[in-house]
């Protein structure tokens, strides 16, 4: 059985698996992080064993799909006590993820995707360990200091900046609203501090086009995104420009010898699974930029056909049915 842990809403990517799952009838349970609290849950310490309305993970699942399940709960709802009601939250938030790392530890031995020391990756470490596989990547420097971010960008040129961990979404109402990766020019730098929050602070890579790849297994899935020749006036951040109408996304197959590298890298910092970003530069050079251990595919998917859903769906009916031998 195929257990999949996930967000009870705004998950693009879960319920495309499950309805795939469904049409091969395959069983599978999805599990989010309120089931944990209106559902019977016992983890046994005595047996190791991790039961939620009596099914028995421990015996019955093979496989994990994790795909952002962890999150702030609110628990206490009743009168605003101020600080009193914030340290309630926080401290039940705290004995929650506690609970949960102790029921990822009993079912360590399950077939993760991603691996559970895999949920998220540091975007620096995974840039060193790409130019160790003698990949491009762009020139970064992490810092506080206003003068060492002037000298870097004299030295680079033109850069921009970025989160180390990940963009947030923010809900608000019926909207949502996200970060996204923004150019810093000298304009910008005046208005810094001399000293700052530690910030990430990269080369931009003139691109001819940025490319978007689902891995999974040793297999690429990937799109260019063509953005329109006449008007190039882009924004830095290629999400901003998904829904213009002149621009294009078209399957990709990257060279063998770029492919053969990020095998090695994904081996090397052991995911099976991830989406990658990857710039086609006006130099020709690829330039490897991240990858998101449970990023988004859809837009790629569907834009290009790949239908990864169901890919995703037979990889991980494939997976689980030889666990079962």
């Amino acid at each position: 059985m195929i257990l999949i842990l996930s967000y009870k809403d705004y998950e693009q990517g879960t319920d495309p698996i499950s309805e795939w799952l469904l049409y091969y009838k395959y069983p599978f349970r999805k599990i989010t992080i309120e089931d944990l609290l209106t559902s019977s849950l016992t983890l046994n310490s005595q047996t190791g064993e991790v039961i939620i309305n009596n099914l028995n993970l421990t015996q019955e699942i093979n496989v994990i799909l994790y795909r952002r399940f962890i999150k702030e709960v609110e628990f206490y709802k009743g009168v605003d006590l101020g600080k009193i009601s914030k340290k309630i939250n926080k401290e039940s938030n705290l004995e929650l993820k506690s609970i949960i790392d102790y029921m990822f530890f009993l079912l360590k031995d399950k077939y993760w995707v991603p691996n559970i020391s895999s949920f998220s990756v540091n975007k620096e470490q995974i840039l060193l360990e790409a130019k160790n596989q003698k990949l491009n990547t762009p020139r970064s420097i992490v810092t506080t200091s206003r003068k060492e971010l002037i000298e870097f960008k004299k030295h680079v040129g033109e850069i921009i900046y970025k989160p180390i961990e990940s963009f947030g979404y923010y809900q608000i109402g019926y909207y949502t609203y996200s970060s996204y990766v923004t150019n810093i020019t000298n304009g910008i730098i005046k208005e810094f501090s001399d000293i700052f929050f530690p910030s990430l602070f990269q080369e931009l890579i003139e691109a001819e086009y940025e490319i978007r790849t689902f891995y999974i297994d040793g297999e690429f899935y990937s799109s260019a995104i063509l953005r329109s020749q006449k008007e190039k006036d882009y924004n830095v951040d290629v999400k901003l420009d998904f829904d213009k109408i002149d621009t294009d996304w078209v399957t990709y197959d990257l060279p063998n010898p770029i492919k053969r590298k990020i095998i090695k890298l994904m081996k090397r910092i052991d995911l099976i699974t991830g989406s990658i970003d990857i710039i086609k530069s006006t130099n020709g050079k690829y330039y490897f930029l991240e990858v998101n251990p449970v990023g988004q595919y859809l837009a790629p998917s569907f834009l290009c056909n790949y239908n990864l859903p169901k890919i995703i769906a037979e990889w991980l009916i494939k997976k689980d049915r030889s666990l079962s031998i």
